[in-house]
């Protein structure tokens, strides 16, 4: 279970979203940034949302969002059904 991951008093509902200088997922209650380091995925799967977010606005967007996509199944995955994660696709 996370817990304290952000400063709602408890969330299951995270959204992937690359961002310059920011780790990809969010709470999708506040909005807050969080810490990939706090929730319990592997190495290559954090590897994998560190790359996707290193190439953000430096491939064309409709890839960028079908990366973002199957990263966000693969976050699911790894998390379980307790937790809701959508994709915040770029514009």
């Amino acid at each position: 279970m996370l817990k304290d991951v952000c400063d709602c008093e408890f969330t299951n509902s995270f959204k992937l979203e690359a961002d310059f200088v920011a780790d990809p997922i969010w709470c999708n209650i506040c909005g807050w940034n969080l810490d990939i380091d706090d929730f319990p995925l592997t190495d290559n799967l954090k590897d994998e949302l560190y790359q996707w977010t290193k190439q953000y606005k430096k491939i064309p967007i409709n890839e960028h969002n079908e990366i973002g996509q199957n990263l966000t199944g693969k976050v699911q995955e790894e998390l379980g059904t307790e937790y809701r994660i959508i994709l915040i696709p770029d514009k």
